[in-house]
């Protein structure tokens, strides 16, 4: 029987693990938000991609999600902050994240 194709795997080598790990962090660059400071780590992996790693929760660092969260929304259905969006596509255009070619 196939195992899951995202279940953890227990059997992977140390040096797998490392891989993995390097694969999923790699690349990925401080972005402070122009309007609260709160900071997230972001990645680029084309023009129209970018992931987005919160290093602390955005319910109590970022205000535009506080306010949605009060106002009854749920954190899964928030997009993103406009304002960290803005400081997002500031560090693009300033260089300080990476774009790769497509």
């Amino acid at each position: 029987m196939p195992a899951w194709a995202k279940a953890p795997r227990t059997d992977q080598a140390a040096g797998t693990r490392a891989e993995t790990h390097e694969f999923l962090t790699a690349g990925l660059v401080p972005v402070d938000c122009h309007s609260c400071a709160n900071r997230v780590l972001v990645k680029k992996t084309s023009a129209a991609h970018t992931s987005v790693q919160w290093i602390s929760n955005p319910v109590t660092s970022c205000p535009e999600f506080a306010a949605r969260v009060a106002a009854g929304e749920l954190t899964a259905r928030i997009d993103t902050c406009p304002k960290l969006r803005a400081s997002i596509e500031h560090a693009v255009a300033e260089g300080l994240v990476e774009v790769p070619d497509a």
